[in-house]
């Protein structure tokens, strides 16, 4: 009888508890709470939002060519890279805690036809230190205020040649 109910824990429940936990984020451009200001946006994520997921739901809706991003808040469950070069790889590192975002930026494009969000990250926690890099992604913990600007031309990336997990912008030059 242990062996049965070891049994279906291990191979029934467990798993389908696990797909719930590490189910990726999913978001829809209604969503979100965003306005055109001009010719920029602005996008306020709330709590519990994911910043990239919601960031690529703003490109699904709005179509922009490519975009620059700036941004302040808080995160929490956040999982920034860094690239190393000797390795060809990224390393990452997850924070669980809510932080400050001091300084988010970066841009936003297409690769493969699908939009992509290229965001770098500083944050500081409750001693201080300021850590950051590539955000793969984090879950709004207050607010998190992003300010868009769009291209007039066609922000694209491709896969590097030269170093795998990179998709580098496409030549930029007319």
């Amino acid at each position: 009888m242990k062996f049965y109910c070891l049994f279906i824990f291990l191979f029934i429940i467990f798993p389908v508890f696990a797909q719930v936990v590490t189910a990726p984020a999913k978001i829809s451009a209604t969503d979100l709470d965003y306005r055109k200001d001009g010719n920029n946006y602005l996008l306020v994520i709330k709590r519990g939002q994911p910043l990239i997921a919601s960031l690529t739901a703003f490109m699904e809706s709005e179509k922009l060519p490519g975009a620059s991003i700036s941004g302040i808040g808080a995160v929490q469950h956040v999982e920034i890279g860094y690239y190393d070069l000797d390795e060809k790889k990224y390393k990452y590192k997850r924070f669980e805690p809510s932080m400050e975002v001091l300084s988010l930026s970066g841009n936003i494009g297409y690769f493969e036809n699908k939009p992509i969000v290229h965001a770098h990250i500083a944050l500081a926690g409750s001693d201080f230190n300021v850590h950051g890099g590539h955000v793969k992604e984090a879950e709004v913990s207050l607010i998190l205020e992003i300010f868009i600007t769009p291209t007039t031309r066609p922000i694209t990336r491709e896969w590097n040649k030269d170093l795998p997990e990179l998709r580098t912008m496409t030549t930029v030059r007319e």
